[in-house]
């Protein structure tokens, strides 16, 4: 796939650290050692009652790259930034050790603060971040070594669970994540990223007219050279199951996927996330293989770019990407929750579309969704069809998919057209 107009040259990020009091959320390798020990060459540091630390971020400051934070069973109100350093984190098992964030009108929590209203500028509107890119449970901003996070537990925080931006090495394993505003685990600008075994469930904290979710589960974002796994992991109840945007190389694999709007979604759209917009990472190279993506039918609203778009039910989906590997996966009973002639975007089990770029500022195609191979999966029981290849004649708004999509020993019913499942 190529894109059509040559990007700017990056920006410099901003490494600046700044505490963020709130008064109430509003709604984004090393190897795991046994207790006790510490990483190679590093110090482990302990948090707890009656442990040297109170608090994961007083640890944090203090620790150095290689280090190992344990900690205690407990649950600590905090959003923790790690900035410039590569640690090991060890809960006391995801329900024991909890990370939360106050929903309602508690006492004003100190939030160490990674993006500044400054730093974090929205590329679609221009408008500085708040609260809602700032706080998360664990945030890592341009580590300077392997991140590795096991078993604990983040709640409620208004922007991400557990996050890295820019990491060479992100291990984030038998971890929960429950009700966050953006993503429940992220791997944004990142390379060598293994997302496995984590269980992500997603909140409704809108109303029945607009309900507002987080926006994925589990994302990799703007990463040119992903080279990720995301394996083993259960999630529901978010706009989007898995996420891979504007990603390029990795493996989604044995994962359980439901009651989302969308379950697992490849896409490439040629506008980078923050901090750079000008940057212009040509998503995909992924493999998708073995994963269950059942009862995808909950209702999302998104207003971005293009006015109010809604979206519902869908069980894969790859859009403007390229060279997907789509194998032995179960994509069954993905039912759209309102009538499937109102939605922005087809709906179905499998989903390949070509789409215009949005709100993109420097004019970058995305192309068409092409070099798709569909092999070896169970596709049945989707509305309005197993298959949908996406068509100007859907919706005005498609353009053609591209050349090199290929379909071989799948099971389906129904498809758009109607030839690819056939008898």
């Amino acid at each position: 796939m190529h894109h059509h107009t040559p990007t700017a040259g990056p920006r410099s990020r901003a490494r600046t650290v700044r505490g963020l009091a709130v008064a109430g959320a509003t709604g984004l390798l090393l190897a795991v050692l046994p207790s006790g020990v510490a990483a190679a060459g590093g110090h482990t540091l302990q948090v707890g009652p009656g442990e040297e630390y109170g608090s994961i971020q007083d640890a944090v400051d203090d620790a150095a790259s290689g280090d190992t934070i344990e900690i205690a069973p407990g649950t600590y109100t905090e959003a923790v930034c790690i900035e410039a350093k590569g640690l090991t984190i060890i809960g006391s098992g995801r329900d024991e050790t909890i990370i939360d964030w106050p929903l309602d009108e508690a006492p004003a929590v100190e939030a160490a603060a990674c993006w500044t209203e400054q730093e974090r500028v929205d590329p679609a509107d221009q408008t500085p971040g708040d609260v809602s890119d700032n706080v998360s449970g664990l945030f890592f901003l341009d580590p300077d070594g392997p991140v590795s996070v096991t078993d604990l537990q983040t709640r409620d925080h208004p922007a991400h669970g557990i996050a890295a931006w820019g990491a060479d090495g992100f291990d984030v394993r038998g971890t929960r994540g429950h009700g966050h505003g953006r993503y429940g685990i992220l791997a944004a600008d990142s390379t060598r990223s293994r997302i496995v075994d984590n269980v992500e469930v997603g909140v409704d904290r809108g109303t029945a007219d607009q309900p507002a979710r987080g926006t994925a589960a589990i994302a990799v974002s703007d990463s040119e050279d992903a080279r990720a796994r995301v394996a083993g992991n259960a999630v529901e109840g978010y706009n989007i199951g898995i996420f891979a945007r504007e990603s390029r190389g990795g493996r989604i694999v044995g994962n359980s996927v439901s009651g989302n709007c969308l379950g697992v979604v490849v896409f490439d759209d040629a506008l980078t996330e923050i901090p750079d917009a000008t940057r212009d990472v040509e998503g995909g190279d992924w493999t998708i293989a073995g994963n269950q993506s059942s009862g995808n039918d909950l209702l999302c609203r998104s207003t971005r770019g293009r006015g109010t778009a809604v979206l519902s039910g869908v069980g894969v989906q790859v859009t403007n990407a390229d060279d997907v590997r789509i194998k032995d996966n179960a994509i069954q009973d993905n039912v759209p929750a309102v009538d499937p002639a109102t939605l922005a975007s087809p709906a179905g089990g499998l989903v390949l579309l070509s789409q215009p770029p949005f709100d993109n500022p420097l004019g970058i195609d995305p192309g068409p969704v092409e070099d798709i191979e569909v092999v070896g999966n169970t596709i049945t029981g989707n509305v309005p069809a197993d298959v949908v290849l996406g068509s100007p004649d859907l919706n005005p708004v498609l353009r053609p998919v591209g050349e090199g999509i290929e379909f071989e020993g799948n099971t389906c019913t129904a498809s758009v057209p109607p030839e690819i499942c056939a008898p």
